[in-house]
């Protein structure tokens, strides 16, 4: 039997700060950040809204933003996928470089990495967690020595790419909107009104992928069920999911088999559409 939607009005939520959410990461990720007595400076520096969590799996969703002077205490790597679409600011990924608005990486486990920012930046920040047909474990934060940045150390242990590969930036304000496949996001049905959109990264064995849909102005479109998982994430603009009204940044969670809210969008608005793998 299919699930129930889950609408999470993320306009509605308190800004946490990193301090108060220290005690419920996992203990993986929290006991790894670097030197004990910097951490809780560095976390009162990194506001987070918790939009979806998964403690059976470890998957979360965060609409994040750090203040300037971010800076990441060491190099380190995660035994779960990592996933993140920039929303404004600037960070300095020492892995993938430089991002600003519109910039998203899809990170395979095992890759060192560390942020920097001057300005401070806004994102939506993913870790996939246990999902075995991504090739991700659990939530985990691993500290390396500084040199091995940008590198795997797990590299001889399995594949370092991924079923993904690795999408170390993709600069999605450069991609040309294109004639959207509904295939496999099903956002409406059959007959229902076109949509642009933009793949950002695509499981080359399952389908799974993660893909900007741009929703015109004065669209309206049901989502249809399907066997797949899937999340739709405001990001630009506000649209009406059932009977809520949405602003950026909001969270649509489908279960495999469940039908989608109708939804509308008087001015448009831009998802971040998450798609799982088959169920």
């Amino acid at each position: 039997m299919a699930g129930e939607v889950t609408i999470v009005d993320g306009s509605t939520l308190p800004w946490v700060n990193g301090r108060a959410v220290y005690d419920s990461m996992e203990p993986a990720f929290r006991d790894n950040l670097g030197d004990p007595d910097r951490v809780l400076d560095l976390f009162s520096r990194y506001w987070m809204r918790s939009l979806w969590l998964d403690p059976a799996t470890s998957r979360r969703i965060d609409h994040v933003r750090t203040e300037p002077g971010y800076r990441d205490l060491c190099e380190a790597y995660h035994d779960s996928v990592e996933e993140a679409l920039f929303l404004g600011g600037d960070a300095t990924l020492s892995a993938e470089g430089d991002f600003q608005a519109g910039d998203y990486f899809w990170r395979p486990p095992g890759w060192v990495h560390a942020a920097v920012s001057d300005q401070g930046f806004e994102c939506v920040l993913m870790m996939e967690g246990e999902a075995p047909a991504e090739a991700s474990g659990r939530v985990s934060r691993v500290i390396r020595p500084d040199e091995e940045a940008g590198h795997n150390p797990l590299a001889d242990d399995g594949d370092p790419i991924g079923p993904r590969g690795y999408v170390r930036r993709m600069e999605s304000r450069f991609m040309v909107w294109r004639d959207h496949d509904d295939s496999v996001t099903r956002l409406t049905t059959a007959d229902g009104p076109a949509l642009k959109s933009k793949t950002l990264s695509h499981n080359a064995f399952s389908g799974s992928a993660s893909v900007l849909v741009q929703v015109p102005p004065a669209w309206t479109g049901t989502v249809a069920a399907t066997g797949r998982e899937r999340f739709l994430i405001l990001t630009e603009g506000s649209l009406t999911a059932g009977d809520a009204t949405l602003e950026p940044c909001s969270l649509v969670h489908i279960p495999p088999g469940a039908p989608g809210p109708s939804i509308d969008s008087a001015g448009g608005a831009t998802l971040l559409v998450k798609v799982g793998s088959p169920r």
